[in-house]
């Protein structure tokens, strides 16, 4: 069975006071929860709205999709709003070594994560010939593939960039207080009102299954203001061979990433970057490989990586059993914990 549950828990963001309200309900294949402080008229129609325009444009599932139907060759023709997550995604797929690569959709099929047909035994030699964001451009509003077998997969930075279309928006209607959370990628501002403190977000220890015992809690303040978090233990499956397959796919040898790796939480003023780099770091499998990466990230990206054995499920089982009691971390000093 699939399993896909958000990544991070929200603290102390329960029942609203009176002048918050909470919207929430499900989009992109998970849960929303956007916590606003006064919000305007209309609020509900915007975020529907964004929703809306994004899953428009990037969706593998919805096949009127700008994505799907470039997918399919059936244009070539983007949008402002194509290019400029394009734009992204080609600087991380650089900054990253390749680990972060928006064109696995073949892949992601493949292997079982994505809308079209899962393979029991994937050629992966073949499939490799069109993944490569080198195989790929935009030039003069129109995208440009070395073959047109070449396919687009935007899922590991979509729900980052549609939290910060969501956060732009109503800072553009003038909210100064709010909290945006799609499928555990999460941006703020202000403090929480509530609680009487900043925002704070729990990271959980990445053990398969459905628990969410707290490995760190973030407390944001000042520029630092989204985060996102990507692991293997909360979308895996087990297939007809008793095999665990895992969602983040390393791009340089196709085939799901099961390393030392186990999840990848990271800090920026944006959360598209975030989620991009959560999944590159994640994608890289190795500590040296993740802490070289790192390394040289640009200024603002704050990282948390927990590392063990066992492929992502923290206690070195093979059916997806771990507990998550066999790990260690490490984390840029910059990273905001909270303090105990």
């Amino acid at each position: 069975m699939k399993r896909l549950i958000p990544f991070l828990c929200l603290l102390a963001v329960g029942c609203a006071p009176a002048n918050y309200e909470t919207f929430n309900h499900f989009a992109q294949g998970t849960t929303y929860r956007i916590v606003v402080k006064n919000p305007p008229a209309g609020t509900a129609e915007k975020i529907a709205a964004v929703f809306s325009e994004i899953d428009l444009t990037f969706s593998m599932f919805n096949p009127a999709s700008l994505t799907s139907r470039v997918n399919r060759g059936e244009t070539d023709a983007t949008t402002p709003l194509f290019e400029e997550l394009f734009a992204m995604a080609k600087e991380v797929n650089g900054a990253t070594d390749g680990y972060f690569d928006s064109t696995v959709a073949p892949l992601v099929d493949a292997w079982g994560f994505g809308p079209g047909e899962q393979a029991a035994e994937p050629d992966v030699d073949s499939l490799m010939e069109f993944v490569g964001m080198g195989k790929v451009r935009v030039t003069d509003g129109r995208i440009v593939k070395s073959d047109p077998r070449v396919r687009l997969d935007f899922s590991s930075i979509a729900k980052g960039f549609t939290v910060d279309r969501l956060a732009l928006m109503l800072e553009d209607e003038g909210v100064d207080s709010y909290m945006v959370e799609v499928g555990g990628e999460v941006r703020v501002n202000g403090i929480n009102e509530k609680a009487g403190r900043e925002w704070r977000i729990q990271i959980d220890k990445p053990a398969f299954g459905i628990a969410s015992e707290a490995e760190a809690v973030v407390a944001f303040t000042g520029r630092l203001r989204a985060i996102a978090t990507s692991g293997n233990y909360r979308n895996w499956f087990v297939d007809e061979a008793g095999r665990t397959r895992v969602h983040t796919i390393d791009p340089l040898t196709g085939v799901p990433s099961m390393g030392e790796i186990l999840s990848v939480s990271i800090v920026a003023a944006e959360c598209a970057p975030a989620d991009a780099w959560a999944t590159g770091i994640m994608a890289s499998g190795t500590v040296e490989r993740a802490q070289r990466l790192l390394a040289g990230a640009p200024a603002g990206i704050e990282y948390y990586v927990v590392y063990g054995s066992g492929g992502g499920s923290g206690g070195g089982s093979d059916d997806g059993s771990g507990d998550g009691s066999d790990t260690a971390a490490f984390h840029s000093p910059g990273f905001p914990l909270l303090e105990n």
